[in-house]
């Protein structure tokens, strides 16, 4: 009797276990069935994907790699997120532009909504919202509308210059205070001074804060694991 009820027991505590793989195993077999009709990448591992094979920090440098072997168009797995990589100007464009209404769709990104970055146009997915917002930049954004802008961004530039003779050690931030000054400038109408200003400070240290968890790789793991 004894015997028979811990046998029953280990029955119950390997059927979860042999639950997982067999569920790991379909979803690999049905990945490497899909696989077949995405470009050609490097081959992932069963549930993490080629995850481990990308510098979350610098992924556009395993993607040059991989561009290497595979060629322009590539594609990757990042847990259960299916990613096609383009690695050329050329299609790209043929891609993003000339078929804009294909392609033209933003992936969903969990990181947005918590870094405080859903408002934000260049992340939202297409639909009629995305179009409104797109008609609206461009009545003061286009280029022949833009050129009201020219005389501010060339004094921008001539201060930025300036500042790299001054002190070229700190090139970064002298480009960084250039460009965050030429957006607020036209957007905002905030004229900032030509160093250190504390709003242009902000703006430079809230992005480097921001930029580094919107990619796809870090917002796929929040996606997963959102505890």
């Amino acid at each position: 009797m004894v015997t028979s009820v811990d046998g029953r027991l280990a029955l119950l505590a390997v059927l979860p276990l042999s639950f997982i793989v067999i569920t790991a195993l379909k979803q690999f077999l049905a990945k490497r069935q899909h696989r077949r009709y995405l470009p050609p990448g490097p081959s992932p591992l069963p549930l993490l994907g080629n995850i481990l094979s990308i510098d979350t920090k610098q992924p556009w440098a395993t993607y040059t790699q991989w561009g290497a072997v595979y060629g322009d168009l590539i594609s990757a797995r990042i847990l259960d997120q299916e990613l096609v990589v383009i690695n050329s100007q050329q299609v790209a464009q043929a891609l993003l532009v000339k078929r804009s209404r294909v392609y033209s769709d933003r992936p969903y990104l969990a990181t947005l909504e918590p870094f405080g970055w859903s408002y934000n146009m260049g992340f939202a997915r297409y639909g009629d919202e995305w179009r409104l917002s797109r008609r609206i930049w461009h009545q003061t954004f286009r280029a022949d509308s833009a050129l009201k802008f020219r005389p501010m961004q060339i004094r921008r530039a001539h201060e930025m210059i300036v500042n790299l003779m001054d002190d070229p050690r700190h090139y970064y931030a002298h480009a960084a205070t250039f460009s965050s000054s030429v957006m607020m400038s036209a957007v905002y109408d905030y004229e900032t001074s030509a160093r250190d200003d504390p709003l242009v400070l902000l703006v430079v240290h809230a992005i480097e804060l921001v930029v580094g968890m919107l990619t796809p790789e870090r917002a796929m793991i929040l996606k997963k694991f959102p505890f």
